[in-house]
Parts: structure tokens; C-alpha cells; sequence
């Protein structure tokens, strides 16, 4: 059963996001919650970086949400900014296998918005902290932030 997501929806909002930088132009900053990447790479370089780096990663995306082109849809200009909803189709199982309510936590969601200076932010919840509310999936949460960690890593090289 999914519990303490609400508690820890506070913790991301109540505590600030901890920078540290990493090589070149990329900034990390994460939370409990929270990572976040700042990148001076230009929007349209990350995303077409980006979705290399989840195919590269075995990751599917499921879905891709332009919130840009949305708020067009309703006269209004907005800077790049997408969504991903990606998973790994064979992790599935085990997910399921757990516990049918974990389902609701997945596919994750890869957030991608260009900011006011050019620079581009990527930024995503930890599955371990979704998965680890469900007995059984904290390991499996735990690998998931690793391998977010490395695909945007690599996609901001």
C-alpha cells in the first residue's frame, strides 16, 4: 500500500533543492525527493540528447507531453518545456508482481523546461522514494535512480 507519499511531497517542498556541481556546464541538485540537472545546453540539443540517452538506456517512452505546444493551444507563448513518461518494459513484472497499487507509480516522469537564461533544466522525482513505499520494491527503486542518474548524465555530456 502506498504510503508517506504525502509526507514526503512536503519534504520535497519544504526543503531546497542541494546543488553540486558535476563536470562541465551541468549542475546537480537534488533533494530526498527531488534531482534536478541545470545544463547550458541549448533546449532542442537536450531533448534530442535526451531521448537518445533513454533508448540507449532500454528505456521506452510511453509518452511526451509538449506543454509548450499546449499552452500555444490557448494563445499563449511559452519557452521549450516537454515531458517524458518512460519505463523499462521488463520491470513491469516485478512491479506487479509486488503489488498491483505500485503500478500507479509508474511510468516515471522526466520533466525537460528551458529556462529564461537558454540554459535547460531536467528534472524528475527518485522512484526509490515512489517504489519504496511498496514492500518489496524499495531495491528496485533504488536501481531506477541509478539509471535515471546515468541516462542524463550521459544525455548531457
Amino acid at each position: 500500500m502506498r504510503r508517506h507519499r504525502v509526507g514526503a511531497l512536503v519534504v520535497a517542498l519544504g526543503a531546497g533543492l542541494v546543488p553540486s556541481t558535476a563536470s562541465g556546464q551541468q549542475e546537480i541538485k537534488t533533494n530526498e525527493v527531488v534531482v534536478e540537472y541545470v545544463s547550458g545546453l541549448p533546449y532542442t540539443q537536450a531533448v534530442a540528447k535526451i531521448e537518445a540517452a533513454f533508448k540507449a538506456g532500454g528505456l521506452v517512452v510511453i509518452g511526451e507531453p509538449n506543454y509548450q505546444m499546449m499552452q500555444r493551444m490557448v494563445g499563449r507563448e511559452r519557452r521549450g518545456a516537454k515531458a517524458y513518461f518512460v519505463f523499462r518494459p521488463d520491470l513491469g513484472t516485478p512491479v506487479f508482481d509486488a503489488d498491483y497499487n505500485a503500478a500507479l507509480e509508474i511510468p516515471m516522469k522526466i520533466l525537460l523546461y528551458e529556462r529564461e537564461d537558454k540554459k535547460t533544466t531536467i528534472r524528475y522525482f527518485k522512484p526509490s522514494v515512489a517504489l519504496g513505499n511498496y514492500k518489496g520494491l524499495g531495491d528496485l527503486g533504488r536501481s531506477l535512480d541509478e539509471l535515471l542518474q546515468k541516462v542524463v548524465s550521459a544525455a548531457l555530456r
